[in-house]
């Protein structure tokens, strides 16, 4: 996936988004205060939202059309599952901030996960304490720099998502998502807590 083709993707998930908490019309305006990126993405992100039926315009403004509700309110549960999740240990307007991050992001496996992990108590420990090949599942990510939450999250590293620690260096832990390793360094993998959970 291009890093085009990943923005633009999220700006149209952002759209839907606000035009369902909007539960109304919206104007372009609006959306460019909203949507922090070039303009262009934002043109043709709507091109391609009244191109697959999702949206229509109405002169200056825009609204979903059926279809779109029902995107809307998928992309909505999403960022409502994670802002509930996180007010738990981050203030309301730190938790908004990050479920606008994690709700383009996750699975519907991940999003379940949350949903468990909301029934729990404790929190875990840092990834850097998790057992070599002992499976962990994230908790949560101390990652106040949104940009850098961001990539880390890019990276497949979410809340509700198994990891297991591979191998260690001085500086950082090799470890495994999904099916996919890499390197992330020991300072940031601190601010990754985790659930011990079982064997490899």
């Amino acid at each position: 996936m291009t890093k085009e083709f990943s923005i633009l993707r999220i700006v149209k998930e952002d759209i839907l988004r606000i035009l369902g908490e909007e539960r109304s019309r919206v104007s372009l305006e609006i959306l460019k205060e909203e949507i922090k990126v070039s303009l262009s993405f934002i043109y043709e992100a709507i091109e391609e939202l009244e191109r697959e039926g999702l949206i229509q315009s109405q002169q200056i403004f825009f609204t979903l059309t059926e279809e779109g509700k029902e995107k809307a309110r998928d992309i909505l549960k999403k960022h409502l599952v994670f802002e509930d999740y996180f007010k738990k240990t981050r203030t309301e307007n730190e938790a908004h901030k990050i479920a606008h991050i994690l709700e383009h992001y996750v699975s519907e496996e991940v999003l379940n996960n949350i949903k468990k992990l909301s029934t729990f108590k404790e929190e875990g420990i840092c990834l850097t304490k998790l057992k070599l090949r002992k499976k962990g599942l994230i908790t949560n990510i101390m990652i106040s720099d949104n940009g850098l939450f961001e990539r880390v999250v890019s990276m497949g590293i979410v809340p509700g998502e198994k990891v297991m620690i591979t191998s260690e260096m001085s500086n950082a832990i090799i470890i495994k998502i999904k099916n996919k390793k890499f390197a992330l360094d020991k300072d940031i993998a601190r601010k990754i807590k985790v659930l011990e959970y079982g064997e490899s």
